[in-house]
C-alpha cells in the first residue's frame, strides 16, 4: 500500500481558523462552592462554603471577588484582586497575595500564588468540566514542605 508523501507539519501555524475562545473567558461569572481540606497524608480535615464573582473590568483587566465563610486555618476571608492579561498569562499583585497565571489549554489553567493571609505558596490547577463546573485542585506549601492540600468545586449560577 502506498502512502502520500508527508507534509512538514508545524504547530501552530495551520489553517485552523480563529480561536473561539478568549483566555480567562471560561472564568466570568457568579460561582458557588466547597472546599475540602485534607493534611498531607490526604486525612480530610474540614470543609466551607467559597462564593466567587469575576468579572472583566476592560479588554486586559478582569476581577476577582472570592469570599471563604471559613479558610482553613484563618477563618471568615475576602480576596480581590485585578488581573492583568497578556495572552494566556495573567498577573495579578497586592497586599494579600500575589499570582501568575497560565492558560495551558482553552479549560486548563494553573496559578501559582504567594499567599501572605495563610503564609504558603499555593498551587492551583484549574479544571472545567463542563462550562458550568469546575474543579481546582490545590497544593499549599509552608516552609518548604507540603501544608495542606484542597480540592474545589464550583458550580456557576449566573452566567455572562
Amino acid at each position: 500500500m502506498a502512502f502520500a508523501a508527508q507534509q512538514q507539519f508545524t504547530p501552530g501555524f495551520l489553517p485552523y481558523g480563529e480561536s473561539l475562545h478568549r483566555p480567562y473567558q471560561c472564568f466570568m461569572g457568579r460561582w458557588e462552592g466547597l472546599c475540602k481540606t485534607f493534611d498531607p497524608q490526604g486525612n480530610f480535615l474540614e470543609s466551607s462554603a467559597v462564593h466567587m464573582d469575576v468579572y472583566w473590568q476592560d479588554n486586559d483587566t478582569w476581577h476577582l471577588h472570592e469570599q471563604f465563610e471559613n479558610l482553613y486555618e484563618f477563618g471568615p476571608c475576602l480576596f480581590e484582586a485585578d488581573f492583568t492579561v497578556n495572552g494566556k498569562f495573567a498577573y495579578a499583585k497586592n497586599e494579600l497575595m500575589e499570582v501568575h497565571a497560565s492558560e495551558l489549554t482553552p479549560y486548563n489553567y494553573v496559578f501559582s500564588i504567594d499567599s501572605k493571609v495563610t503564609s504558603t505558596m499555593v498551587y492551583n490547577n484549574h479544571f472545567f468540566l463542563d462550562p458550568n463546573t469546575r474543579r481546582i485542585i490545590t497544593h499549599k506549601v509552608r516552609a518548604g514542605k507540603t501544608h495542606i492540600y484542597q480540592i474545589q468545586d464550583f458550580t456557576r449560577i449566573v452566567q455572562p
